[in-house]
């Protein structure tokens, strides 16, 4: 790891450690490592399920809060994500399932489908999931916390 990012994942680590005791969950940073885009930081611990609960929404929030405090702290424009208890991959497989699944019945009706709102970055696992996909494509609507994917019949 550079300089740069060493300084990152100690800001990052130090402000989720902060946060988490303040929360008083009963959760810690195991592992740091590179990742696709940037910083991995892995959660574990006996509070993993509140972490976990309403979809990840804790999860996804505490990931947000980091990167912020990273980019402010640092200046930094590395990518921090948050995964506990192997969320992250499960979740990937799990949506990518959901789009090949609701794609076929696009295909088979004819009539586009709205997938249920979620955050970015699993709208964007939908997008690359059936960016190559004959027959359709798809679009992100809505504003805010109802933003979704819609899949289209077509091109």
């Amino acid at each position: 790891m550079n300089e740069k990012m060493n300084e990152e994942t100690g800001t990052a680590v130090q402000f989720l450690e902060n946060l988490l005791q303040t929360a008083r969950l009963d959760v810690r940073v195991q592992n740091e490592q590179p990742g696709d885009e940037g910083l991995l930081l892995e959660l574990h611990g006996p509070d993993n399920g509140l972490v976990l609960s309403n979809s990840a929404r804790v999860l996804y929030a505490l990931e947000h809060l980091v990167n912020q405090v990273v980019h402010h702290h640092s200046g930094g424009y590395s990518k921090v994500t948050l995964d506990c208890n192997g969320y992250r991959s499960t979740r990937m497989l799990e949506l990518q399932l959901m789009a090949r699944k609701a794609a076929e019945k696009v295909r088979t009706t004819g009539v586009s489908f709205s997938l249920q709102p979620m955050p970015a970055a699993e709208r964007r696992v939908i997008h690359l999931t059936l960016a190559e996909e004959a027959g359709i494509r798809t679009e992100s609507a809505g504003m805010g916390l109802n933003r979704h994917v819609v899949i289209f019949p077509g091109q």
